[in-house]
């Protein structure tokens, strides 16, 4: 990731592009437009990562989330005409449209938040945090909640592990379900011990008191990456009013 050019890029035009999109996926309605920001994602993950991985695990929930907004849209929507009817129960026309334009804005979402996450390092997010006026108190938490996750993880697989060894049942989904309150209830208390010990070990190394502090690293954004951010913020804001307007 230190090597690649997406983690030389300045964190502060990935987040104008992650808003962009967003707002965009936010603001057009039809399936057209959310296929085209959705090709926009995955061409330019391609393109600077070489790679599909960061979307795979979120392909599938996102399959999931599918089929619930098809059933919740076959059910409860009322625009268009009945296409057709079992007692109580009608089906109108603009189902299924409106459920593939919910799953498409979902998606569009969902990956644009994944990949400014996978793109940005966590020392770059806290001083975009730190740019934009947030005291590093607060910023710092971005660092931290990023060495923490993948800590977690680990945890939850060796307790995972452990309740395997003493014959806790895992095979099929839904000895999986059952097997949540086992697992879980060791992993929140480790996880409260770990950031209790990781408050105390910071407030021993005297974090956060003087009100400014120094990093390794700072933001020195080129020329073409202020145009970048120039342009993205425009097309927000071209974005925002066009929705007024109409």
């Amino acid at each position: 990731m230190s090597n690649s050019i997406i983690s030389q890029i300045d964190p502060r035009l990935k987040f104008a592009w992650c808003l962009a999109i967003l707002f965009a996926a936010l603001i057009i309605d039809t399936i057209i437009g959310q296929l085209f920001l959705l090709a926009l994602l995955f061409i330019s993950e391609w393109l600077l990562t070489r790679s599909l991985k960061n979307f795979g695990i979120l392909t599938l929930v996102l399959l999931v989330v599918a089929s619930q907004l098809l059933i919740i849209q076959l059910l409860f929507c009322r625009e268009g005409v009945i296409v057709w009817q079992w007692g109580v129960l009608r089906i109108y026309s603009e189902a299924v449209p409106k459920a593939i334009l919910g799953y498409l804005r979902t998606s569009v979402l969902a990956y644009a938040a994944v990949q400014f996450i996978s793109w940005t390092p966590s020392i770059d997010g806290v001083l975009m945090l730190k740019s934009f006026g947030i005291p590093y108190r607060y910023a710092m938490l971005v660092g931290v909640a990023a060495r923490f996750f993948p800590l977690m993880q680990k945890e939850y697989a060796a307790i995972s592990q452990s309740q395997m060894v003493r014959g806790l049942d895992t095979t099929g989904v839904w000895r999986k379900i059952k097997a949540l309150p086992p697992t879980f209830f060791p992993l929140l208390y480790r996880a409260l011990r770990r950031s209790a010990d990781t408050a105390l070990s910071m407030e021993l190394r005297g974090f956060g008191l003087y009100k400014e502090r120094t990093f390794t690293k700072e933001l020195t954004p080129r020329l073409w990456e202020k145009l970048a951010i120039v342009l993205l913020l425009l097309v927000l804001a071209l974005l925002v009013i066009f929705n007024i307007i109409i």
